[in-house]
């Protein structure tokens, strides 16, 4: 039994909620009546609420976040009808704004707007020292509810925390995350930038944790075998000499395997940096560098700082001297922007030769001031989440939808590193690497119909397909190609369409060696749940 329940709602059962468990180490003398249970959207609301209820919990803690809402309403409605006396208390950016005009608002008794681990303490502590107080059900109650039992306000705005006041989290990282689940990690919080499309703009506070209280906790964690640390630092090295504190600490610890994830603002990667970076082993840094656009007068629009100069000339110091592995972004439906430059911001972005490319669609946060442009540009955002923007007064829904597609078959073809011989053939010897993948997403689509359940051996067949009828490329060569993207993942079958070239060639490794081979491993089943009582 547990007095507090902490839901949290992870897009796959490989994450793990970082929120839940700051709030959980940060419980005090309730920690010991309070259990984490992490589920994925893949299970049905019933099972997730059935599992909240046999803890025969007093308060719900729910963090809510644009992946999940969907089934965060669903679960606290079914809890509210349920046992609507059991009090819900939401949190998470997604709820953290225009908090009264989404759905599940109607369902909690408690919503706390900003960073919790101060404020979810307190409430939880007033109301468990103010003894039961029934609360009639959702559909009959006024809103808002004002919450009798505690005298708080049922919309509680909370401070940037004092991160020299609030418990890590690390220790509640199990033997089972450490093994098959992202490890996140920070380093600071808030962002000094202001680019309207991001929550983070919202945060400009900028608060370092403090070596002598961060890296003994990442000590433990490296002695209890971690060896993937996804930093969530929304600006890793905005200061350069916190960021090479923490890169000589890892790499003074370095073992194999060790990978570290930060996100990196492009143009501030000075020599010294630099030079930290190039000590690191290949593999160990993996950089997610956010261009978001090449358009000047888009990105000021949006108030994004742009040196393209720098960007350019430090992507490709990294890609020419360091082994960091970079994880490039670029958004579609920027305010003002066209197709015609976001076409232009591929390729340019595609001449860097970053090993991943992701195409986001542009999303209307909850809060972000992005929504000042919907009039001047004619902006239309779907209302469910994730808010994609729809089309604009410069990108038609047509062709937002194939951008969309585009983007998926990016990740399928190329991202995924199954392709990484073959997939380049799609645009060689184009103008313009990004019509010409267009044209194979176009085509795509038009032969399946569809954007996922394909498996890659289909993809392989239809590449095949598609290289030798329409773009005219020798039958021999785009079946080497393929053949040696199989070979790379070791596996001891062969496919019909290549067993004739194979047969000619034999089994012999003729890929390039500095690829790495494609993973053929098989993720874990995943429990049913994840449980974490202190």
């Amino acid at each position: 039994m547990a007095e507090i329940v902490l839901a949290a709602f992870n897009a796959r059962y490989a994450h793990s909620s970082f929120g839940a468990r700051y709030l959980l180490a940060n419980m005090g003398k309730w920690r010991e009546q309070t259990e984490l249970i992490e589920f994925d959207l893949q299970q049905q609301p019933r099972v997730v609420v059935e599992e909240i209820l046999a803890r025969n919990p007093r308060i719900v803690g729910i963090g809510c976040y644009i992946w999940n809402i969907e089934l965060a309403t669903k679960v606290a409605a079914l809890i509210k009808s349920i046992q609507p006396g059991i009090k819900i208390v939401l949190g998470g950016p997604e709820t953290s704004y225009e908090t009264e005009e989404q759905e599940i608002f109607q369902y909690a008794d408690y919503v706390i707007c900003g960073e919790g681990e101060i404020e979810f303490p307190k409430l939880c502590q007033s109301l468990l020292e103010a003894g039961d107080t029934p609360v009639p059900p959702a559909s009959s109650r006024p809103c808002p509810v004002p919450p009798a039992s505690s005298g708080l306000p049922r919309i509680i705005k909370a401070e940037p925390v004092d991160v020299m006041q609030i418990a890590l989290p690390y220790n509640l990282y199990t033997d089972e995350d450490i093994a098959h689940r992202a490890i996140y990690v920070e380093a600071s919080r808030g962002c000094p930038f202001h680019c309207e499309y991001c929550m983070s703009s919202l945060d400009p506070s900028v608060r370092y944790f403090p070596p002598e209280k961060l890296f003994p906790a990442f000590e433990k964690l490296l002695d209890r075998g971690a060896t993937t640390f996804k930093f969530v630092d929304r600006t890793f090295n905005l200061d350069i000499d916190f960021a090479l504190k923490v890169l000589e600490f890892f790499h003074t610890r370095h073992k194999p395997g060790m990978m570290l994830h930060f996100e990196v603002i492009p143009d501030r990667l000075p020599d010294e940096l630099m030079e930290a970076v190039n000590q690191c082993p290949p593999g160990m840094l993996q950089f997610e560098v956010g261009i978001q656009t090449f358009n000047e007068a888009v990105a000021h629009r949006i108030q994004r700082p742009l040196n393209i100069e720098k960007i350019e000339t430090n992507m490709r110091r990294l890609r020419e001297e360091t082994g960091v592995h970079i994880h490039s972004d670029l958004i579609a439906g920027l305010p003002g922007e066209n197709l015609e430059s976001f076409e232009s911001g591929f390729n340019r972005l595609l001449a860097l030769n970053p090993q991943e490319i992701q195409l986001g669609i542009l999303k209307r946060l909850h809060g972000v001031p992005i929504d000042r442009h919907s009039s001047d540009w004619n902006m239309v955002y779907s209302p469910h989440a994730p808010y994609e923007i729809l089309q604009t007064s410069q990108i038609s829904f047509g062709d937002m939808q194939r951008i969309s597609r585009f983007a998926r078959y990016w990740n399928l073809t190329v991202n995924n590193g199954q392709f990484v011989h073959t997939a380049p053939l799609l645009w060689k010897n184009a103008d313009s690497p990004f019509a010409a993948f267009m044209q194979w997403s176009d085509w795509l689509y038009a032969k399946t119909n569809t954007t996922g359940n394909l498996h890659m051996l289909r993809i392989a067949k239809l590449l095949l397909e598609f290289l030798v009828q329409e773009k005219g490329i020798g039958e021999k060569t785009a079946t080497k190609s393929l053949w040696v993207d199989y070979q790379r993942g070791n596996r001891p079958d062969v496919p019909g369409f290549l067993k004739k070239f194979s047969a000619e060639q034999g089994r012999q490794d003729v890929g390039d060696t500095n690829v790495p081979p494609a993973s053929s491993k098989l993720r874990p089943v995943p429990p049913t749940s994840s449980r974490l009582r202190p």
